[in-house]
């Protein structure tokens, strides 16, 4: 998974961990890049780890672990807020520790900020430029982005489906990679 990381973003990780009780330690690597002619650059944050456990719902008894789907998370933000890290090593462990089974267009909510000063309180699932990763003797392992959401953004997709909230975001020129936006207008 790091090689496959590595290739892509071309440089060296800022790398953390955070250890949760009955889990193997979830690292999260910080991969920072140059926004052409801007002070803030974007940086993504990618979960390493998670994949090691295939994900599946808590009633499933026996899992396959060479066909079972496997994830890695990622998200981008404008500068480098700090927490994030730890929130999205919370978002990794979830399958392990409460059988999470991530897939595109889930949201999922964290119970508070994704930083200090964040209007952000969750996110929405999507796909990542990353293509699937081939490891070895088990399922392609698939990296999922994270868009930052904010608690109006999450009722409002409850209602009308997160592919309308995608819509919503687009058509407003949304900027997903700031955690402190103002949630986007609903009228």
């Amino acid at each position: 998974m790091e090689a496959a990381y590595h290739q892509h973003y071309e440089t060296t990780a800022v790398r953390a961990s955070v250890s949760f009780l009955g889990v193997e330690t979830i690292e999260i690597l910080r991969y920072e890049q140059t926004d052409y002619g801007g002070d803030r650059g974007t940086t993504s944050y990618l979960s390493l780890g998670m994949s090691r456990y295939p994900m599946a719902e808590p009633t499933v008894t026996t899992v396959d672990p060479h066909t079972a789907p496997r994830a890695e998370l990622m998200l981008s933000t404008l500068g480098q807020p700090d927490e994030v890290w730890r929130q999205l090593a919370v978002l990794a462990a979830a399958p392990a520790v409460e059988s999470a089974v991530y897939q595109l267009g889930m949201r999922v909510e964290l119970g508070e900020t994704w930083c200090a000063g964040s209007r952000c309180t969750g996110a929405l699932v999507v796909d990542s430029p990353l293509l699937p990763i081939s490891v070895p003797g088990m399922a392609a392992v698939t990296v999922f982005r994270l868009l930052p959401t904010a608690p109006t953004e999450m009722a409002w997709a409850r209602v009308h489906g997160s592919e309308a909230l995608l819509a919503r975001w687009n058509s407003a020129g949304t900027d997903l990679r700031d955690l402190y936006r103002d949630p986007v207008e609903f009228g």
